[in-house]
Order: structure tokens, then sequence, then C-alpha cells
């Protein structure tokens, strides 16, 4: 599965190309739902065309819906939604219509502003939105951070039972604007997250997402700032900062740091070598399948690889 990070109608013209740009893609998720309001009406930019071009490529489609990027942008307002019967069965109703009017053969959940107070709302609203996917034959998917103390409001055991996969966002270990430089997902991390996740989930439904990108570090005194930097532009950068990567065994990834005037720059990159690890370890876990954030900015090493671990 790639997620494709859409904002506006017209940028689901550019998910064509993408697509074809990829290798072994069987699943798309395109981020066209979000949560207008705190009454559960729903926000989509959903594409029937998409969806047609897809199918005839073998490729299912499982729209996205969000708690934040668009519409409701807060733990409260999140909280307000999944607190009520009412505007919960409004979201769900919604997003089933829309789903089927569009011939969209999945959902995935992707919330992110769930607070713990808003945890059993929060799952209680997968279990009532796992009903209506199961009545109306369509594939339920929920996305989550790589298990931590701090986020077992989540519920993923009981994801686990109604979800038919769930999916752990096996990166940000070291995140945008943290100001703490480090790998976004070295391999102990995404290993032992998905072993947490291994305790309370079947490895048949468990997917675990690859991030595509990494983080470029600035650290100028005790100042620390960072910019995203994609897969496929990373030799780019690397050449014309006339440097190059050595492996780091720790974290599974070629690591480079060097200084510029008074700035010092580090970066892990994701590349196929580091890919090739995480592919290997997951095979070892026999886990459902992976997924990639995101669309576009892959390598087609990266999607070679993934092919292979596919077959």
């Amino acid at each position: 599965m790639a997620w494709s990070n859409v904002t506006n109608t017209d940028a689901n013209s550019g998910i064509l190309q993408l697509i074809a740009q990829t290798k072994g893609l069987t699943t798309l998720s395109p981020t066209w739902f979000h949560v207008a309001d705190t009454d559960g009406d729903l926000e989509s930019i959903a594409s029937t065309e998409v969806v047609n071009y897809a199918h005839q490529a073998n490729i299912e489609v499982w729209a996205a819906i969000r708690d934040f990027d668009g519409g409701i942008n807060s733990y409260d307002e999140s909280y307000e939604l999944l607190s009520h019967t009412s505007s919960r069965t409004n979201l769900i109703n919604q997003i089933i219509s829309t789903a089927l009017s569009t011939g969209i053969d999945g959902i995935n959940v992707d919330f992110e502003k769930i607070s713990e107070e808003c945890g059993e709302h929060y799952i209680q609203f997968i279990r009532e939105l796992s009903v209506k996917c199961r009545q109306n034959g369509l594939v339920l998917s929920v996305d989550n951070y790589v298990p931590q103390a701090y986020n077992q409001q989540y519920h993923r055991k009981e994801q686990g039972v109604f979800a038919d996969y769930v999916v752990i966002m096996g990166y940000d270990e070291h995140w945008h604007g943290s100001k703490d430089p480090g790998s976004v997902a070295s391999i102990s991390y995404v290993s032992d997250g998905l072993d947490r996740t291994l305790q309370e989930v079947p490895a048949n439904k468990v997917v675990n997402a690859l991030p595509f990108y990494t983080i470029l570090w600035k650290t100028e005194g005790t100042d620390v700032t960072d910019e995203y930097i994609t897969m496929r532009n990373e030799a780019d950068f690397m050449s014309k900062a006339g440097v190059s990567a050595e492996w780091d065994e720790v974290t599974c990834q070629n690591y480079a740091e060097w200084t510029s005037g008074s700035v010092n720059y580090q970066i892990w990159l994701e590349d196929a070598e580091s890919i090739a690890v995480k592919l290997n370890m997951m095979t070892t876990k026999n886990i459902g399948g992976v997924a990639v954030w995101r669309l576009g900015y892959g390598t087609q090493a990266a999607w070679e690889l993934i092919n292979a671990y596919l077959q």
C-alpha cells in the first residue's frame, strides 16, 4: 500500500503518473476524506476517474480519512466528535455512502489526535465502522504510531479484532521540529515496534509502513533546524553537497556528517540499502504486508525491492 497525499481535486490528476512509477503496488490510499466538523460531516475530494484507473491496473483504493490537515485538527475536536454516538454515526454513514458511490474498495483510518481520554470513544468508532464496512464489502485498515507507553489509548489489540489490517507507521523515531537529530527509522526502532505490535495483533493483519524520506539536521551552536528530503532526491542532494555516506551498523542506514561554516550537518539516509534490511527483517516476522509514505517519494530501486518482497 502507498499513501498519496492529495490536498485538492486538481491534485488527483497527478496520481495516475505517480502510480506508473511504482512496481508491485497493490493498494492506493489517497488522503481523500477529512472530518469537516465535530458533528461528523465529511469532506471528500474522491475521484471516480482515479478509482477506475487504479482498478484497470489491478490496484485497490482505500480512501484515507484523517482528523488533521483539513477540517478538525485538534485533540479536543477529535474527542468532541468521537464521544457522541450521533456524530460517530453521521460520519460513518457519510464515509460508507461516499465510498460506495465512488467505487472505493476500503477505508484507511488515520486519526492522530486521540488523547488518553478519547481512547475508549475512538475504539468504539472503529468497532462501529468495522460493522458497516463488513456489511458493505469494504476493507478496513487503521493507522497507528509505533507502540509506546504514551499511545496505548489507540487500543491496538481491539483493532486487531475488528479491523482487517493494523498499520504501524514505522517512522518518526526522530521527527521534524523535534530539535533532536537522529534517524527517522533505525532498524531497532522498527523491529521493536513490530514485536510490540505482534504481542497484541495477529501477524497476518499487521502492515509495516516504511518512510520514503529522511531528515537533514542542521546544528549551529545550540540551535537545531531540519528539513525533509525525499528518497528520490537524496542522491542529487548528496552530490551537490559534495559528501558521501558510510554504512552505520547500529541504525542499518548510510550516515553522513559534515561541517560547512558554523553549521554541522547530519543525515541518516533512507535508500535501497536501508529498505532492504527492513524488508528482510519484516520477512522473518511473517507480517501481512508493507506500506510506504508516500507515493512519489521512492526510487525505482526501492520499488523493485518491495516488488520482490511481495513475491
